[in-house]
């Protein structure tokens, strides 16, 4: 019995300390959405492309034209231990200008894309760097974007490639740069400032994560209850002696009886042959008869 309330013990300390995790993430990821939603309606979106690098760290709420794609620099995909699954990216990470209302480039930012975006984004790319561009070309508008800073991960990639990768005749984005002039310095500490760590991810307009967050706090919550449950059954339930003492407790001892000497004679009791009656040791008449008992007996 006490291995059973062990075992409901151990139960309801790991179901509480799961409920409350979940109830926490829950409750957080619910109240972020709410002020990410409340931030959006006051303030709606705005369009990335004018905006300065201080506005850009306060991560707003964006939509806005790519015009132009100079780079895929990194790529997601699926990996089965260590292997990659398919040749599909599921996700890719383009370089792309920020431009103007007077048609300036004054930052570089990255655009996260999935599946969606890929075959527009690969056409103006194309384009970007067609001699022969035409008056009509393709364009991307963006809506209920959202601008992020760089995972680790990606902003590592991203600033190496700009010094080592290559983008231009065999030279990098960092040499491009010096060789036209583009930022007008040769500086390229002063060229990568201009390649900002942020990055524009579409389709982020807030509320379907507040769903989320509420199942999460709700399952948190009914683990809680299951795991006070357990522990209150097994607070309440009758306990048994401990094997330690039970073994400490007096025991009822039994012998053997002792044989009797081989040597012993049998006992026995002689009986009146007339009456039935028991007679002594050497008894020679019956006490209850009368009758002559020598030389009998059985």
């Amino acid at each position: 019995m006490n291995s059973n309330v062990n075992r409901r013990k151990s139960r309801g300390i790991a179901l509480l300390i799961l409920g409350v995790v979940l109830l926490g993430i829950g409750l957080m990821a619910f109240i972020g959405v709410q002020s990410d939603l409340k931030k959006y309606e006051t303030e709606g979106t705005r369009d990335f492309n004018q905006l300065t690098e201080a506005e850009l760290s306060g991560k707003p709420y964006v939509e806005g034209r790519v015009e132009f794609v100079f780079e895929v620099f990194a790529e997601e995909y699926t990996t089965n231990y260590g292997i990659r699954l398919s040749d599909d990216s599921d996700k890719l990470y383009y370089l792309i200008p920020l431009v103007t209302e007077e048609g300036y480039i004054d930052y570089f930012v990255t655009l996260e894309a999935t599946g969606r975006y890929y075959d527009t984004l690969n056409q103006i790319y194309e384009e970007t760097w067609d001699e022969s561009l035409p008056a009509v070309y393709t364009e991307l508008y963006l809506e209920d974007a959202k601008i992020r800073s760089l995972p680790s991960s990606i902003e590592k990639i991203l600033y190496d490639w700009c010094e080592t990768g290559e983008f231009y005749q065999n030279g990098s984005f960092v040499d491009w740069c010096v060789e036209s002039d583009f930022f007008g310095t040769t500086d390229s500490a002063e060229i990568v400032s201009h390649v900002l760590p942020y990055m524009i991810v579409p389709d982020s307009k807030p509320g379907g994560s507040a769903l989320i967050g509420l199942v999460m706090a709700g399952i948190g919550l009914a683990l809680l209850v299951v795991a006070v449950v357990l522990l209150n059954k097994a607070k309440n339930a009758p306990t048994v002696p401990n094997e330690a003492f039970a073994s400490e407790a007096p025991a009822e001892e039994f012998s053997t009886p002792e044989a009797a000497p081989a040597n012993a004679a049998p006992s026995r009791t002689n009986f009146c042959p007339q009456c039935g009656a028991p007679l002594e040791p050497g008894a020679k008449f019956c006490p209850s008869c009368g009758a002559k008992m020598e030389g009998m007996h059985r």
